[in-house]
């Protein structure tokens, strides 16, 4: 019992801060782990999906105005099979999206080259169809690299572009 002159803190209230400063400090660094690992994993889906929306929807404007007859879907060296596709536009232009390691290039006329996205893993054109060349399908799976070798992957699926010319 204290009285009014005493001044400090008592052994059993030092223990108590102690110990309670022991808990936090067994608590929080595994808690603020946790924290940052959502954070990099929410950012990475949004990323990724936020460029497979962007590249899908180019390529799906750009391929709606091409000729069906000169399309072309090969597989450049190097690169996954199918991944690039070049074709002819109803404005007289050539145009072509490819793989090229981790980016997904677009080509315009052959001279002037854009990357569109940095984080694709795979990409493939194909006919769905033998007996409808006007539907291409577009495959893609894109990826971001999180921490400590983690890569957060996400897979769409196939998106039928209906050629217009």
């Amino acid at each position: 019992m204290r009285r009014l002159g005493d001044r400090g803190y008592s052994l059993a209230e030092l223990m108590m801060v102690v110990a309670i400063i022991g808990i936090l400090a067994g608590v929080a660094p595994p808690l603020m782990i946790g924290m940052q690992n959502f954070f990099l994993l929410t950012s990475a889906r949004y990323e990724t999906q936020r460029d497979a929306r962007t590249c899908l929807d180019t390529i799906n404007r750009y391929l709606r105005q091409a000729y069906s007859s000169t399309v072309v879907i090969d597989t450049p060296a190097g690169q996954g099979p199918y991944s690039r596709v070049t074709f002819k536009m109803a404005d007289g232009r050539t145009m072509q999206f490819q793989q090229s390691g981790n980016d997904l290039l677009q080509v315009l006329n052959g001279t002037q080259t854009s990357i569109i996205s940095r984080n694709l893993i795979y990409i493939a054109f194909t006919y769905p169809r033998t007996d409808d060349p006007s539907i291409i399908s577009v495959s893609i799976t894109m990826g971001k690299n999180i921490q400590l070798g983690k890569r957060k992957v996400l897979e769409l699926t196939i998106q039928k572009v209906r050629i217009m010319n």
